[in-house]
């Protein structure tokens, strides 16, 4: 009798296991707490505008400076700062940087700072751009440099747009980047832009296609002419609202009190 009893148990419980015991089906949900999530996008600063090239999306960012007298060019090869601290220390509002730069720590073409020069004009068929500003606080963007004595000037370039005409690009090696652009306006305003990913502000468009992006925002802003500066991770745009800072040294910097 106990055997019986002991025989009718055990099947019990094996039932029960069998009915119980099975594997739980995989679900792809989560409680809220441990559900890892992806940020969304922020929300477009101001002055700012998405516009979709190539199927896909670049947001154009924007500093419009009427009076060139409070822009400044900074040499920063082998000092090395940082755009944070010339922003902390007061030396600066708005930052950002400037041209490219070699292995050994030099202005890849003409560089004027404070009416100093610190690197003779190269010539270079990518940089082939200037801006500068003159003693007069006039900025210029031209295809060759100033022939008469400046305040400020940087060779980089290629020139995205010149007379209101959008340059045509043939770049070897292409990359998505986020860019920086210097350009003048009908007025005579200098007006710097950044052109990034939403979604990631290290990426961007390719050289190629920054024209094709700058056209959406000409009219708009009366852009004559356009100049490429330095970019991806050597890029540095602060405005107030939007602050897209630098992952690697930054050779110049544009300095707004």
């Amino acid at each position: 009798m106990r055997i019986l009893l002991a025989s009718v148990v055990l099947i019990s419980v094996v039932a029960i296991l069998l009915v119980f015991g099975k594997p739980m089906p995989v679900t792809t949900e989560h409680p809220s707490s441990s559900t890892p999530t992806i940020s969304p996008s922020l929300p477009p600063p101001n002055q700012s505008i998405d516009i979709p090239v190539g199927g896909r999306t670049y947001r154009v960012a924007w500093l419009i400076l009427p009076d060139p007298s409070t822009i400044s060019l900074i040499p920063n090869f082998t000092q090395k700062r940082t755009a944070r601290s010339l922003i902390d220390n007061n030396d600066c509002s708005k930052v950002i940087n400037g041209g490219f730069y070699t292995k050994d720590n030099q202005p890849t073409g003409l560089f004027v700072a404070g009416g100093k020069i610190l690197r003779d004009n190269i010539q270079n068929s990518l940089l082939n751009g200037y801006i500068f500003i003159d003693q007069n606080n006039i900025a210029s963007i031209q295809a060759s440099p100033p022939e008469a004595s400046v305040r400020l000037a940087l060779q980089t370039g290629p020139i995205l747009i010149r007379g209101g005409k959008m340059a045509t690009l043939a770049i070897r090696d292409d990359e998505f980047a986020r860019r920086v652009v210097v350009g003048i306006s009908q007025k005579g305003a200098v007006i710097f832009l950044t052109i990034y990913d939403p979604e990631n502000s290290w990426n961007g468009p390719k050289l190629a296609d920054t024209p094709g992006v700058l056209s959406g925002v000409m009219e708009r802003l009366q852009l004559t002419d356009a100049l490429n500066l330095d970019g991806g991770s050597a890029s540095v745009f602060t405005r107030g609202d939007l602050s897209l800072q630098e992952l690697t040294s930054v050779g110049s910097f544009f300095c707004i009190k």
